[in-house]
């Protein structure tokens, strides 16, 4: 079957959003399918990563961006006192502003997709659409559509959503969207390549001049406010003097990074802490087996593409109790803390890293558990499953 991926941030982010979409159809394209991708790139057509050479690009050029006006929100909390009131209300304010920018954006990509695509719809076979309801609905009345909602939808979208042939879900975006879409929400499972991201021995602590007596807390993910690194930055200014066996690894990049950074500059001048920036899909398997616990901060997190692969390389977890961090942490491969909260992250770090035995123990869980069940073959397999039946789209 020809399909094409209409998706609004694949090429931008290097998110987890995008690395599903892009392992999930060179997986379904492996199946015999023609995969093309409609996708944002820059003003002259370039993408920051490439896509799998089985999926074919349609570039979607301009001036793109997701996340204006937070390097401005960051440097002014930068100059904040970290226990003040006001920074409390500094960060709900960041929070609404990002939200809304969001939303903006995907209005401006939904009405660029309706213009360049106008004349071309016929020419596929199904359509798959990741995140903008409005616009899968409109796709829906001329082809066979498929919409996959990477986090909760409210009720009021009911009506737009049962427009769409199918609507694909999973972890906790899926449990609020069937109490009122039913059994129309069906679930589309994340994949993890099991080959790459396995336990085995890593030459990044000696690259950054650590030991392997060294107790390592990483994070890997955008750099954003959404995703809760200041947190995690603050909770290890905190720890870190009186710990000094403990260092933090930091890998990805956004518009907290150089709040991050004023946070740690002392520990990152001693070499307590590193923020590496910008490393290929391929090679993360090697920093995650750097660390002795992942940390994913998240004030708001779907089912975590990261928590999947650190756990897959046999790494413990240390998660925001929200969402779709539930789930992965009760399978016994890690731990919860309280949701935006530094001082809970705080000791939530001191007790488990204390217990390096136990982390090992953990890790071992949570790598059998995610290896058991999760690859992107069967991924696209469901995929496929959801086109034929939902669809009526022939293989």
């Amino acid at each position: 079957m020809k399909v094409l991926v209409v998706h609004s941030e694949l090429g931008v982010l290097r998110g987890g959003g995008e690395n599903f979409t892009r392992n999930l159809f060179s997986a379904f394209a492996d199946r015999g399918h023609n995969v093309q991708a409609a996708f944002l790139a820059d003003h002259k057509s370039r993408y920051p990563i490439p896509l799998p050479s089985n999926i074919a690009p349609i570039p979607i050029p301009g001036w793109w961006s997701r996340n204006a006006g937070q390097d401005f929100f960051s440097f002014i909390r930068g100059h904040l006192p970290r226990k003040d009131h006001f920074r409390t209300a500094w960060d709900r304010l960041q929070e609404a502003v990002s939200w809304r920018i969001l939303r903006w954006h995907e209005r401006r990509f939904q009405r660029r997709v309706e213009r360049d695509f106008a004349r071309i719809w016929d020419e596929f076979d199904a359509i798959y659409v990741h995140h903008s309801a409005v616009l899968a609905s409109k796709i829906a009345r001329r082809r066979p559509t498929i919409l996959r909602l990477p986090g909760p939808a409210g009720a009021h979208l009911a009506p737009v959503l049962r427009a769409v042939h199918a609507v694909c879900a999973n972890g906790d975006a899926l449990n609020h969207i069937r109490r009122f879409l039913g059994d129309h929400a069906v679930e589309l499972p994340i994949g993890i390549d099991t080959n790459r991201f396995s336990p085995a021995g890593s030459t990044i602590r000696s690259d950054l001049g650590w030991n392997e007596g060294d107790r390592v807390v990483g994070y890997v993910g955008r750099l954003t406010h959404l995703k809760g690194v200041d947190l995690l930055a603050s909770a290890f200014h905190e720890i870190s003097r009186a710990l000094s066996d403990v260092k933090l690894l930091i890998v990805g990049r956004g518009p907290e990074e150089n709040f991050i950074r004023s946070v740690l500059v002392e520990e990152i001048g001693h070499g307590r802490a590193h923020i590496e920036p910008d490393v290929d899909h391929e090679r993360l398997s090697d920093w995650y087996r750097a660390m002795d616990l992942l940390v994913m901060p998240s004030r708001y997190e779907n089912f975590s593409n990261t928590i999947l692969e650190a756990m897959a390389c046999g790494i413990p977890l240390l998660a925001s109790d929200v969402g779709g961090n539930k789930p992965l942490a009760e399978t016994g491969g890690g731990w919860l803390f309280e949701a935006a909260s530094m001082s809970s992250l705080v000791l939530s770090l001191n007790r488990i890293l204390g217990t390096k035995a136990e982390m090992k123990a953990r890790g071992e869980v949570g790598c059998r558990y995610i290896r058991g069940r999760y690859s992107w073959a069967s991924s696209a397999k469901r995929l496929e499953e959801i086109m034929i039946s939902r669809l009526g789209v022939n293989r």
